[in-house]
C-alpha cells in the first residue's frame, strides 16, 4: 500500500513535469505550477479514495489510472496553447513514453515479489526518472521545434502516435510477471521501447532539418527577387527621369518659341508647367550611400502611391562595411512589410517614418508603421522576409528588435561595421 501510493504520487510529478516543458503554454510558469500542483493533490486524494471504496487491487488500479489520464489530459489542454491537432500529438508522444515506463513498473513488481516496498520503488523510480530525464532533455527541444514547422499532417503524425501506444500496451501485457531478465518477453519489449524511444529525436531532428533547408531556400529565392525588383524599378526609375528631361528641354524650346512671338498666355501656360514638372520630378537624394537612397526611393514611390506619407531620416556614409545586396534584403524588407502593415491599419494615421544613421562602428535602422492596440509579436510567427532580416543581422553580428506599443509597431536594426 504506501509502495503504491508514492509510486502514483511520483507518477504524478512525472506527468506534471511533462505536461509543462513539453509544449507552448498559455499562462505564466508560476500560475502553470499551480495548476498542476492542485492536480496532482486532487489526484493524491482521489487514490485514498479508491482504495477505501474498492477492494478489488484490479478495480482500484484500473479506476485510479482512468481518473488520472482524464485529469491529466484536462490540465494539459486548459494550460497549454496551440493547435488541437498539435496538442494531442505532443500528449500523445509523452504518453506513449509513460505507457513504457508503466509497462516496466508493472514488470519491474511482479519480478520483485520477495523483496520489500522501498528497494521495489526506488527501482522503479529511478526506471521512471530516466525515462522522463531523457524526454525532457532531448525529445521535448526537438518536439517543440517540429510542431513549430509541421503546417500539415498532424493527424498522420497523431494515427503513428496511437499505433505505438497501442502496441506498447499489447507487447506488455504478457506476462506481466518475470521470472528472468532474459525471459524473451521482456527482451523483446526492452528491445521495442528502446527503439520507440529513440526514433522520435531522429523524426523531430529530420523534420526540423528538412524544415531549415526549405525555409534557407526559401529566403535566397525571396532575395533574388526582391534585388531583382529593387535592380528593375531603378532603371525604370532612370528611364522615367530621362524621359522628364528630355520633356523638359522640349517645353523650354516651345517657351521660346511663345516668347518670340508674344503669345503671353502660352508663355504663361508653358512656364507654369516646366516649373510644376521640376517641382514634381525633382530628385529626391536621402543620404550619399547609392544602394540605401536606391530603396528608399523605390518603397517611398510605392508607399505614396498607395497613399501612405513617409518620413525619412537617413545619414549613412557613401562606403559601408555592408554589401549593397545585404542592405537591399534589410532595409526593403523592412519597408515593404511596413507598406503591408499600413495599408492593413484601420486609422486615419498612415505615416511611416524610417531613421537610417551610421558611424564608424555600427549601422543603425529603425522602421515605425501604425499597427493596432493589442498587437502580440510572437517570434515563431515571422515571415519569410523577417527571417532573411534576422539571418543578415546575425552575419554582422548584429542585434534586432521587434515591438508594438501605444498602437506603433516598431523594428530597429543594428549592424556591426568592423
Amino acid at each position: 500500500m504506501p509502495g503504491t501510493i508514492i509510486q502514483f504520487i511520483f507518477f504524478l510529478i512525472a506527468h506534471a513535469a511533462a505536461g509543462i516543458y513539453s509544449s507552448t503554454l498559455k499562462y505564466s510558469k508560476r500560475f502553470t505550477y499551480i495548476l498542476w500542483g492542485i492536480w496532482v493533490a486532487i489526484q493524491t486524494v482521489l487514490l485514498f479514495l479508491t482504495e477505501f471504496v474498492f477492494t478489488n487491487e484490479v478495480l482500484q488500479f484500473l479506476v485510479g489510472f482512468v481518473l488520472s489520464l482524464i485529469g491529466q489530459y484536462a490540465i494539459f489542454f486548459i494550460t497549454t496553447k496551440g493547435k488541437l491537432a498539435q496538442r494531442i500529438f505532443t500528449i500523445l508522444t509523452y504518453s506513449i513514453f509513460f505507457c513504457i515506463a508503466m509497462s516496466l513498473f508493472t514488470m519491474v513488481d511482479g519480478s520483485f515479489t520477495s523483496l520489500h516496498w522501498i528497494p521495489t520503488a526506488l527501482i522503479q523510480a529511478i526506471l521512471l526518472s530516466a525515462i522522463v530525464l531523457y524526454f525532457l532533455r532531448y525529445v521535448c527541444p526537438l518536439c517543440r521545434t517540429a510542431s513549430k514547422n509541421i503546417t500539415t499532417g498532424w493527424m498522420q503524425l497523431i494515427f503513428v502516435n496511437t499505433v505505438f501506444i497501442i502496441t506498447i500496451i499489447l507487447s506488455s501485457i504478457f506476462p506481466v510477471r518475470l521470472t528472468s531478465f532474459s525471459d524473451p518477453a521482456f527482451i523483446t519489449f526492452v528491445f521495442l521501447s528502446i527503439s520507440i524511444m529513440a526514433v522520435y529525436p531522429v523524426i523531430f531532428s529530420s523534420i526540423n532539418h528538412m524544415s531549415e533547408a526549405a525555409e534557407k531556400r526559401a529566403v535566397e529565392t525571396q532575395n533574388k527577387l526582391l534585388i531583382a525588383q529593387i535592380e528593375a524599378e531603378t532603371a525604370q526609375l532612370a528611364a522615367d527621369s530621362q524621359s522628364r528631361h528630355d520633356r523638359r528641354h522640349h517645353n523650354s524650346v516651345m517657351l521660346e518659341f511663345a516668347n518670340n512671338n508674344d503669345i503671353e498666355s502660352v508663355r504663361e501656360y508653358l512656364k507654369s508647367l516646366v516649373e510644376s514638372d521640376n517641382e514634381v520630378w525633382g530628385e529626391v537624394r536621402h543620404c550619399d550611400n547609392t544602394t540605401i537612397n536606391t530603396v528608399l526611393t523605390v518603397y517611398e514611390r510605392r508607399a505614396r502611391e498607395s497613399g501612405i506619407s513617409v518620413k525619412i531620416s537617413a545619414k549613412a556614409s557613401r562606403d559601408l562595411e555592408v554589401s549593397p545586396k545585404d542592405l537591399v534584403i534589410v532595409i526593403a524588407n523592412l519597408f515593404e512589410n511596413a507598406i503591408h502593415a499600413t495599408q492593413k491599419h484601420k486609422g486615419q494615421k498612415k505615416l511611416i517614418d524610417i531613421i537610417i544613421k551610421s558611424n564608424a562602428q555600427r549601422l543603425l535602422i529603425k522602421v515605425e508603421n501604425p499597427c493596432r492596440n493589442n498587437l502580440t509579436f510572437d517570434e515563431t510567427l515571422y515571415g519569410v522576409g523577417i527571417h532573411s532580416v534576422i539571418a543578415t543581422t546575425n552575419k554582422y553580428e548584429g542585434m534586432y528588435d521587434f515591438s508594438a506599443e501605444d498602437g506603433i509597431f516598431s523594428a530597429k536594426i543594428s549592424l556591426n561595421l568592423k
